[in-house]
């Protein structure tokens, strides 16, 4: 056989497996990301390079994602293998596609979890300098992949391949194994140094021949690819290529394997330093405080969330989009379990810590809220009370304990653009950006679910107990686009275009609430009086399919949700909620411990604000989408009017539950002050507060031409007559949260 020209040469990819060990649930083994690519795009594209034209991939398990992931890649036909009949299957699965465009010439056939070299490609398709080879087989030293067939060679030639569970079985029955004509010993093949790469060159025609002999009676009770390596080794046209060196052919079956080939293609900080001149500052600054290590660089930015706000951890929606302001983080894995953080800021000291050991059971989320309140997370948070390094902590340690292997440990520069305390969600992207970061480094590849999931609880350990909500806005949000996100179960809603005609100004207030300071309390107990507030009306209507708060704006007619309502107590005591409930003593005194004594809970007004703001949530993406900003802006301001402290709240023009605005009080005077100086100004359809509360900024969405004397306005009349500095901007939509490798 003649060398092979790349017009002319083909591969089969076998990726039709279950991939149990990778725990798979929403893509194939082969679709992981593999430092920021899909693992079969990065085999086609070393295959291009060693001279293939042609692709089969054989798909069976999760299909749809291997069709996803090589959306738009060229010379690439599919073949299904319905059934799990063995990889000799499978290729005749694949040789029957090829057959169909009537190719018969060289063909490789690999598995699609073997990121293969362009030089290895380029030898193998050569027949490992034997041309004359029908078939060339790739080995390799035991000591490389243990697990792996034991191939049989005698003077340089294969004699025949032995599956490991083969070997197995025939060391337990005692029995002999024959290839070629010749007899082996269990232990002979045991001793074999050599294994199966499970990469193969052959032509195309003489396989099918080759495979039509194949059987099936052996351990796994499947049609072995390797049997008709004895098959043409009968015939004196077998080549052994052996594989030198373990890096001209990557493969796993764990996610650690995974996470130790995905290092390979990592790049120097200083090669990133040129791709991303706009990271400039933090990529210098972590080159150097850490050298020139390979790395990558994490952007989670700030969100604002023009609708649904204190409701995400009730199963409300939210409608966010990014803002440009962003946290930079760029990381550099460890050798060790250690994350050491840096920040370009000098007044934001340096420190470091253990992530320690996954645990040998995977971490609910109730064994985390057990986590939280033992006297070590105490202690740990107590010793290092308003610490910025506490966000990235928390993360690390909600990761660590909902895996099932050891994180590795990081060297992180970070930097960051989002006012701190401002309800831009500063804390929150340090959060996400740890996530990614981890997420990058480990090539963890969760989903979107539960990676925002994750991401939430992690800020727990601050001492809050509220949602995903930032951090799923972080995560999702899309360019010029405010994307719908649902909760309990979280889902991506719709987007919608970010209206032309209007513009959306941040306007700090530069009051700060500090979360990890004394805030949390506040917080919390609003978080509490929802959770009382839904046990109560649980308990008075059974006969409602209730599962989370969010069921009750939905349950009934308006009429009906404000009876519900109403047939709980306005306010109340903890002595009084103990009371009233009985039989739920475990779980009032669990929820009490989150957040000191505030005297009374307002049970009323913080359901009635949670039912109406579900419901404004609910209808905004249909308001944007009809184009009726005028009352999108009127129900801005009757959701500011539901944490709003002083001032008088507009007056109200509608019947329906979203113009009800209850009493949430997360507002300060100033920030009320703010929203009323805007309210009257020329060109404001509604402003409100933004993120959680008692302090930070203020959303305004003005129309487009006004935008210029709103800010004006804001800066004579707001900012200069309290001596502030001018600390307003009109925020355009941005990306979500990203890696760059």
């Amino acid at each position: 056989m003649n060398s092979t020209t790349s017009d002319s040469a083909a591969a089969i990819l076998l990726c039709a497996g279950k991939g149990t060990r990778m725990g798979l649930t929403d893509r194939s083994k082969v679709c992981y990301d593999c430092a920021g690519v899909p693992v079969i795009k990065r085999i086609l594209a070393n295959m291009r390079a060693g001279g293939i034209s042609r692709f089969v991939i054989v798909v069976g398990h999760l299909a749809e994602s291997v069709m996803s992931a090589l959306d738009g890649e060229a010379g690439v036909l599919y073949a299904y293998q319905k059934e799990q009949k063995g990889t000799g299957h499978a290729t005749a699965c694949g040789l029957r596609a090829l057959e169909d465009i009537g190719y018969s010439g060289p063909v490789i056939v690999s598995m699609g979890d073997k990121i293969v070299s362009p030089e290895t490609v380029r030898r193998i398709l050569d027949g490992a300098g034997n041309p004359n080879a029908i078939c060339t087989c790739g080995v390799q030293r035991r000591e490389e992949h243990p697990n792996g067939g034991h191939v049989i060679v005698d003077s340089g030639k294969a004699l025949g391949i032995v599956e490991f569970a083969d070997v197995k079985q025939a060391l337990a029955n005692g029995s002999t194994i024959r290839l070629c004509e010749r007899e082996f010993s269990a232990e002979e093949v045991a001793a074999t140094p050599w294994v199966n790469t499970a990469l193969y060159r052959f032509d195309a025609k003489s396989l099918s021949l080759a495979l039509s002999t194949c059987g099936s009676d052996n351990a796994q009770g499947e049609i072995y690819l390797t049997d008709t390596i004895e098959y043409f080794a009968r015939k004196g046209e077998v080549s052994v290529y052996r594989v030198e060196n373990p890096d001209e052919l990557l493969t796993y079956s764990t996610k650690v394997e995974l996470r130790s080939i995905s290092r390979h293609f990592l790049r120097n900080a200083s090669t990133l330093l040129k791709e991303h001149p706009e990271h400039s500052k933090v990529i210098s600054a972590f080159i150097a405080r850490y050298g020139d290590r390979k790395a990558v660089i994490v952007r989670a930015p700030g969100r604002v969330n023009l609708m649904g706000r204190h409701i995400e951890h009730r199963g409300g929606s939210v409608n966010v989009m990014a803002i440009e302001a962003a946290t930079v983080f760029v990381a550099a894995p460890r050798e060790d379990d250690v994350v050491h953080l840096a920040n370009v800021d000098s007044s934001y000291p340096e420190g470091d810590f253990p992530i320690g050991i996954a645990p040998s059971e995977v971490g609910t989320t109730r064994k985390w809220l057990q986590f939280l309140s033992s006297e070590q997370a105490k202690t740990e948070i107590a010793e290092n009370r308003g610490s910025w390094i506490n966000y990235v902590k928390g993360a690390t340690y909600r990761f660590r304990d909902a895996l099932d292997f050891n994180l590795c440990g990081m060297d992180v520069m970070v930097d960051g653009t989002i006012p701190v305390a401002a309800g831009l969600s500063s804390s929150s992207s340090l959060v996400v950006a740890t996530a990614e970061a981890l997420s990058a480094l480990n090539c963890l590849n969760m989903t979107d679910s539960q990676f925002v999931d994750l991401c939430g609880e992690g800020e727990w350990f601050v001492g809050s107990r509220g949602g995903a909500g930032d951090h799923a806005a972080m995560r999702c949000s899309k360019a010029g686009r405010i994307v719908h996100l649902n909760f309990k179960p979280f889902s991506i809603g719709k987007s919608v275009a970010f209206p032309q005609s209007c513009s959306v100004i941040v306007a700090d207030s530069n009051e700060q609430s500090k979360k990890s300071e004394g805030s949390k309390d506040k917080f919390n107990a609003r978080v509490a009086a929802y959770e009382f507030a839904f046990m109560l009306i649980k308990r008075q209507f059974p006969e409602k399919t209730l599962v989370e708060f969010r069921d009750i704006a939905f349950c009934g007619a308006p009429d009906e949700v404000k009876h519900m309502l109403s047939s709980i107590p306005a306010k109340t005591t903890r002595t009084e909620l103990l009371k009233l409930l009985p039989e739920s003593h475990e779980k009032l005194n669990e929820i009490f411990s989150t957040h000191a004594d505030p005297g009374e809970y307002d049970l009323y007004g913080t359901a009635l604000f949670g039912v109406s703001e579900i419901v404004r949530a609910s209808i905004a993406p249909k308001l944007l989408e009809n184009r009726e900003f005028v009352q999108f802006g009127e129900l801005m301001n009757v959701s500011h009017d539901g944490d709003r402290i002083s001032g008088a709240p507009a007056e109200k023009k509608g019947t329906g539950l979203e113009y009800e605005c209850g009493a949430y009080a997360c507002s300060t005077p100033r920030i009320d002050a703010l929203c009323d100086l805007m309210n009257s100004t020329d060109g404001v359809l509604g402003s409100q507060l933004a993120g959680a509360g008692l302090g930070g900024c203020v959303l305004i969405l003005v129309e487009n031409d006004k935008a210029e004397s709103v800010l004006k306005r804001l800066n004579e009349e707001f900012y200069d007559r309290l001596n502030l500095p001018h600390s307003a901007f009109v925020c355009k939509p941005s990306e979500g949260s990203k890696v760059f490798y």
